[in-house]
């Protein structure tokens, strides 16, 4: 635990207030990354964090700033084709939602979901309409053909990954935030679909 409490000190020494769960976590995580060799991108500077906040007018999630500020942006995870950079897009999304997704005009706005909702089944959704999907999250993760992960920053199911696909969207089953989804991808999980009815 030592370790991550100097990693995080020097990250970002003027918010160093890590609640002992937190620190046991991001320990935990840090044993498993070694144990199991995973490669990560170099974690984001507290300025660079700082500087994307600002310009989108949010504060990320705090697990999914610990995250980046001392694990890593971006390498292997949980998506099938690992975690994105921050503020990255998917190389393979049509160019107006590659342009959505890097400028992100309504991520103040809150994501109004905390069910899944399957369009492609005729269901509707009392909790908004597709114009919706837009508000309040970000691209972190890329599963291919088209089945995009997004982690909610604005709204009821802050903190929360969410899948946005084609066909419809869904939070991580079981619901869990950026942190306890990325560990329990590190502890050999990697099915994490699933519909409201089966969800803890």
């Amino acid at each position: 635990m030592e370790y991550i409490e100097n990693v995080f000190a020097r990250a970002a020494p003027e918010n160093y207030s890590l609640r002992l769960e937190e620190k046991m976590q991001l320990e935990r995580i840090r044993r498993k990354l070694e144990t199991r060799q995973v490669s990560l991108n170099p974690p984001l500077s507290t300025n660079e964090l700082h500087a994307f906040e600002r310009s989108h007018g949010i504060e990320l999630p705090e697990g999914y700033r610990n995250f980046l500020l001392t694990f890593g942006n971006g390498g292997i995870g949980p998506p099938s084709y690992g975690l994105a950079k921050l503020g990255e897009v998917a190389r393979d999304m049509q160019p107006e939602q590659q342009v959505t997704w890097s400028k992100l005009p309504k991520v103040q706005q809150p994501f109004p979901f905390t069910k899944c909702w399957v369009w492609e089944n005729d269901e509707t959704s009392d909790e908004g309409s597709t114009e919706d999907l837009e508000k309040g999250s970000i691209y972190i993760g890329n599963d291919g053909c088209g089945m995009y992960w997004h982690l909610v920053v604005t709204g009821p199911d802050r903190g929360i990954p969410w899948m946005i696909c084609g066909e419809g969207i869904q939070p991580v089953c079981p619901r869990r935030d950026f942190l306890q989804w990325y560990e329990d991808w590190l502890d050999g999980l990697d099915s994490f679909y699933g519909y409201e009815s089966t969800m803890a």
